[in-house]
């Protein structure tokens, strides 16, 4: 097949153990010829916010929480409880949504548990004052009584259906506002506040109050209690995160002051005199080379021309600059003014590529400018082609009326021959001036003669660096990040006496993951086409969302990032994920997540998010991108995941390679290598190691920090994986012995199975087939096919390119994308039923038999994306 990515074919082998597995619960759809969508296939669908407990989908066993025999614990990397394997089938909530009203708590706590939810990650509880967060609304520094209240109760009737809760102690909170501290660079006062001893010291004492509080309802501490499992430190903040250095290098001066102090202190105990420092970052110390840019004085300009001849400016979104020879206090520059700016700084740029870059090789770009006022300007190496990669540099730099030279120094992530140098402009219309602009091979330098770690002067960044001052940052951030969370984690653990299962944030990188290394699990997060902001961040009437359905696209995939941050020996979770609305392949979210969680054995996922709001749980229509609560096309596979995930009605695939990330010998410095040439892609860091896509759906990947290496087969079923591309039109496939999901285009599903699976309309769609009854493999007596095409609100109104509705939501009822197609069933005479947004049965759907197998026909007019089959 041609372009595919990550096919495992189908062989004849497999055909004959498929045939003589069909009574698995392996479906088979073929979809009756039908012309493009119509309207009249979308049809209302809004599932009740209060649960039919008597509905045949609904789960109604489980078990309360309520004795330490109910605690989850960890052994050989999974969760346990009462000694039996358990995987986390959860959600988020987010801000007022922890805190719902007691009326209301029961019906939300009984519709999770309905749909096979046991457990809730509280997010964002500590970001605003009340209603939206925990505390008061006069000041913002004391716990607001209602909201812990509130909380207590419903933490209390979670448990008693058997969730438990992932209590998060810092997401939004900024401890610096309230201790009239200089304002940090950095919202919510990440990465200072991991090395601020009054920012930690804050963090204690507020998981002192919230952990150390009674939970009167049920009468123990939360420290104590079985029904909070999980601590989570402080959420996607690291020294590794994105835009880390950027953040690093710009601290205020409070924060670098400590951050430098204990640097130099850290280098003091490693090299003990200024001498030995100097001689270790001397090595491959490296002058500079040739200027690669042409015309790097704007001396030359094309006859009739305002453009330097090798220079070009380039402009979008109607942005306009204009570029002009000027003589500005006494320097020969080209002065570049600007019409119209937006707040988008990509929107203007003047660059000059056709660069060729050599991949590990170090560069360094000086440049002198100025502007008439205070401004700033980004400065980059990329690709001057699709994808428009960055090449290693991409800083922001604080222009001034004063003249000033810039130096900076990077390493090429890539080899290029058409690589840029560009400046990036837009965001002010502040007029600005260059002198000159070089690039040059080579300019690494180690210590320089003013340093001195006596007087504890060595800064964390110089504008060039030998290879050794680089490793020794990044050494030093990754020592001093895992100290912050090993103290964090001792002082919950140990000081407050809690349980609960401690975590400290996601997975960003090699180093990020050696941080994380004594946790007690390892968690990611990840979005599929995550809504971008063109102007001011989180505006709700200028955003988009790219209109890629992520079956397209396995090369981009986020579920391969996310398996290749595994780390053997701990318990795996992905406690935020999402397809946003309004992608029209939005469908395939929890069937893809869910099944491919299942089949590399992760031990937890979390949806995000199922709510924001604490008093808006009756609204029948899709809200916003995050919010699943009322969004069939992922609420309506809620119930499939649960069975294909927390269930395991799809295994693990039973061969598990472990990989090695570095030499146990100088672990640190290895993993600071591969840091430098990976940043935070693991799976890019374990295909150093020949780790393929395709290898993914054969196997589970897991790395290891110099402990075990080597592979186990564990026996057993194996899972069938199937994700290929072809003419851009993609399918993907996975099927255990009682559940298989299902997403892709329509024309895709009889290649890709052989016939077996056939889908005409609609274009791009998900199905799932899942048994939900406790039956042995392959005796299952009640199956749920779950079927959906696209999910928009009444009214929604989209721009020409779909990819966004501004404030054009539109509104009640939602409404999903009905599949049109038939099944043929498993061995056995069964009976269907259509059911409705209640999940409960509506009218029977007939069932014909041709030689001696059932065949199901799904269908428009049954107005559902819920099938359930019984015998």
């Amino acid at each position: 097949m041609a372009a595919q990515e990550c096919h495992n074919h189908t062989t004849e082998s497999l055909k004959a153990r498929f045939a003589k597995r069909f009574l698995l619960l392996l479906c088979v759809v073929y979809v009756f010829a039908c012309s493009s969508v119509r309207a009249e296939d979308f049809v209302p669908f809004v599932i009740p916010a209060k649960p039919n407990l008597k509905s045949p989908i609904a789960v109604t066993s489980f078990e309360p929480i309520e004795t330490n025999d109910d605690r989850l614990s960890t052994k050989d990397g999974h969760f346990l409880r009462g000694g039996k394997r358990v995987r986390i089938w959860g959600v988020n909530l987010s801000f007022g949504a922890n805190m719902p009203m007691h009326e209301d708590a029961p019906h939300i706590a009984a519709r999770l548990a309905a749909a096979g939810v046991n457990s809730v990650r509280c997010h964002h509880m500590d970001t605003s004052r009340w209603p939206r967060g925990l505390w008061n609304s006069k000041d913002g520094k004391t716990i607001e009584p209602e909201a812990l209240d509130r909380l207590d109760f419903f933490i209390d009737q979670l448990a008693r259906r058997g969730i438990c809760v992932n209590i998060n102690l810092h997401v939004g909170r900024a401890h610096s506002r309230y201790l009239d501290l200089p304002e940090a660079n950095r919202q919510y006062d990440k990465i200072s506040n991991i090395f601020t001893p009054v920012l930690i010291d804050a963090q204690k004492k507020f998981a002192s109050q919230l952990l150390s509080h009674v939970n009167p309802y049920r009468k123990v501490r939360y420290a104590a209690d079985p029904a909070v499992a999980f601590v989570e430190i402080t959420n996607e903040n690291s020294f590794f995160m994105w835009s880390s250095e950027e953040t690093l290098r710009i601290l205020p001066a409070y924060y670098s002051n400590i951050l430098q102090k204990k640097f130099n202190v850290w280098l003091s105990r490693r090299y003990g005199s200024n001498e030995q420092l100097r001689k270790a970052w001397s090595e491959d110390v490296q002058p500079l080379g040739k200027n690669l840019l042409a015309n790097p004085n704007f001396k030359t300009v094309p006859s009739g021309g305002k453009i330097p001849k090798g220079w070009q400016l380039e402009q979008h979104s109607e942005c306009k600059a204009l570029l002009s020879p000027r003589r500005h206090q006494g320097r020969d520059t080209v002065c570049i003014t600007i019409d119209k700016a937006d707040q988008t700084e990509w929107h203007l740029q003047f660059r000059q590529g056709g660069l060729s870059l050599e991949a590990g090789r170090y560069y360094t770009v000086i440049f002198e400018a100025a502007a008439d006022k205070p401004r700033k300007v980004g400065c980059g190496v990329s690709q001057a082609h699709s994808p428009w990669a960055n090449l290693g540099l991409s800083r922001q730099v604080e222009l001034a009326p004063k003249w000033q030279t810039f130096r900076f120094g990077f390493v090429a992530k890539a080899d290029d021959d058409n690589a840029r140098v560009s400046f990036a402009f837009g965001g002010s219309n502040v007029p600005f001036y260059l002198a000159s602009v070089e690039l040059h091979p080579g300019g690494r330098a180690g210590l320089s003669k003013a340093e001195s770690i006596r007087t504890g002067n060595v800064t964390l960044f110089a504008d060039n660096e030998s290879p050794q001052r680089t490793i020794d940052r990044m050494r030093f951030l990754a020592e001093a990040e895992k100290a912050y969370f090993d103290e964090m984690r001792n002082f919950i653990k140990n000081d407050l006496g809690c349980r609960a299962l401690v975590t400290g944030t996601i997975v960003f990188g090699p180093l990020g993951l050696y941080a994380q290394s004594d946790m007690d699990f390892i968690d990611g997060h990840a979005y599929w086409q995550h809504p971008r902001f063109p102007g001011r961040p989180w505006d709700s009437g200028n955003w988009l969302v790219n209109q890629k359905p992520m079956t397209d696209y396995p090369a981009e995939a986020t579920l391969f990032r996310l398996a290749a941050e595994r780390l053997s020996g701990k318990p795996f979770t992905v406690s935020e994920y999402n397809h946003p609305a309004p992608l029209d392949s939005q469908a395939e979210c929890v069937p893809m997540v869910a099944s491919f969680a299942a089949a590399q054995d992760w031990d937890g996922v979390w949806l995000y998010t199922y709510s924001h709001s604490s008093d808006q749980w009756y609204r029948e229509s899709l809200n916003s991108y995050f919010d699943i609560d009322t969004n069939p096309a992922k609420w309506g596979f809620m119930r499939a995941g649960t069975a294909i995930f927390r269930h395991a009605k799809v295994g693990p695939l039973n061969s598990v390679e472990f990989i090695p990330l570095a030499e146990s010998s100088d672990l640190l410095s290895s993993l600071a290598n591969l840091h430098l040439r990976h940043d935070r892609d693991m799976f890019r860091v374990l295909a150093e190691h020949t780790a393929t896509r395709d290898k993914m759906l054969k196997m589970q990947l897991v790395s290891t920090l110099g402990g075990r290496i080597g592979s186990k087969n564990m026996g057993g079923f194996n899972p069938e994986f199937d994700w290929y591309v072809e003419d851009g039109k993609g399918f993907y496939m996975v099927r255990g012995q009682d559940a298989a999901a299902y997403t892709g285009h329509a024309d895709r599903f009889e290649q890709a199975t052989n016939g077996q699976v056939s889908i005409v309309g609609p274009e791009f769609a998900a199905v799932t087939v899942s048994a939900v009854d406790e039956a042995a493999p392959n005796h299952s007596r009640k199956i749920l096919i779950t079927a959906c095409g696209r999910c928009e609100n009444t009214g929604m109104k989209f721009s020409e390119d779909r990819r966004t509705v501004g404030r054009n939501w539109g509104g009640p009822p939602v409404r999903i994308e009905t599949v049109k197609g038939t099944v043929v069933l498993p061995a056995g005479r069964w009976k269907c039923e259509a059911l409705g947004p209640d999940g409960m049965p509506k009218q029977e759907v007939p069932i014909s038999y041709r030689d001696g197998k059932g065949i199901l026909e799904l269908a428009p007019q049954h107005e559902t994306l819920w099938y359930l089959l019984t015998r």
